[in-house]
């Protein structure tokens, strides 16, 4: 699909010159040999845009500059997934982006990003309020798994244990991948960041607003970083108290089976039809069957205790 949006928002026809930005979301090959022809570009395909060397990343190209970064989006209005996202700012100050995903930032009318698209004045300008837009909602969504995080923190370790620690478990693992697809994400915005500073001079970026995106992106990525630690924390910390509920069914299962087992042996050896074993059939054997029923359980219970195996 090819969207393009003229100077202050309004949208353009392909060929027309007052057009900032030219947005391929799962292109066609006739939409993309469209703005090739127009804009005279390359328009990387998706193993290009997919490979992660940098020499395939960021690179010039008949006078444009091309950059890819990985974004979270949508597909589908699906869960939050990842994707390649190329930049292609061309010499006259056009901007083509090319994409799979919906990121928030280029959904044009809504959020932040739509209104520093708006107000742009070039290809440029342009880039930067969409890369703006990206690391701001790559930090609401931060924020969220870090909250979500402390939640869960609140709820695991609660003294009550009246919580199932197998759906904690689960929430653990989608609030993890979340917050790893997010530090990808940032780690790939840093890089993409610092080639477009070294390139500034060429295609209009402005030097101040990279640097402090540069600046906001890498404290994001340090956030995101000690976060992990703390996943993974949480994450031992569960499975060790799922561990020690497993041990303690197995210590009630220990003790049923020091309740029932020698009581079973001992019915079983007086159950016995051997000739020999007269006192069997006295009228106090039952008796005595009884008093080892009891005595046994009781004996081993007291070992048991002693031994402080529970």
């Amino acid at each position: 699909m090819l969207h393009v949006t003229s100077r202050g928002g309004a949208a353009a026809a392909c060929g027309d010159s007052s057009a900032l930005w030219y947005d391929l979301e799962n292109p066609t090959e006739e939409e993309e040999l469209e703005v090739e022809q127009s804009l005279g570009i390359d328009v990387p395909t998706p193993a290009e845009r997919s490979a992660f060397e940098e020499s395939a990343r960021f690179y010039e190209e008949n006078g444009s500059l091309h950059l890819t970064a990985t974004l979270l989006g949508r597909r589908d209005e699906g869960h939050l997934v990842s994707g390649p996202v190329t930049f292609i700012l061309t010499g006259d100050g056009k901007l083509v982006t090319v994409r799979q995903v919906r990121p928030r930032a280029f959904e044009i009318g809504h959020g932040r990003a739509s209104a520093r698209v708006a107000s742009a004045r070039s290809g440029a300008d342009v880039m930067l309020a969409l890369v703006e837009g990206a690391a701001e909602r790559l930090a609401d969504v931060l924020a969220d798994a870090t909250r979500d995080a402390n939640a869960l923190s609140v709820k695991v370790f609660d003294e009550t244990g009246a919580f199932d620690l197998r759906t904690a478990l689960r929430d653990l693992g989608r609030i993890g991948a979340l917050s790893a697809l997010v530090h990808d994400s940032l780690a790939s915005l840093q890089r993409l960041l610092v080639y477009a500073r070294a390139s500034k001079g060429k295609f209009g970026l402005d030097a101040a607003r990279v640097a402090a995106l540069g600046r906001d992106v890498g404290e994001l990525e340090r956030i995101a970083e000690t976060l992990q630690p703390r996943l993974s924390y949480l994450q031992d910390a569960m499975l060790g108290l799922i561990n020690a509920q497993q041990t303690n069914v197995l210590k009630a299962l220990s003790l049923a089976t020091i309740a029932f087992v020698p009581p079973t042996l001992i019915a079983s050896v007086f159950g016995m039809n051997f000739e020999a074993m007269t006192w069997f059939r006295e009228p106090w054997g039952p008796w005595v069957g009884i008093a080892l029923m009891l005595v046994a359980p009781a004996a081993l219970f007291g070992i048991a205790k002693w031994r402080r195996w529970f």
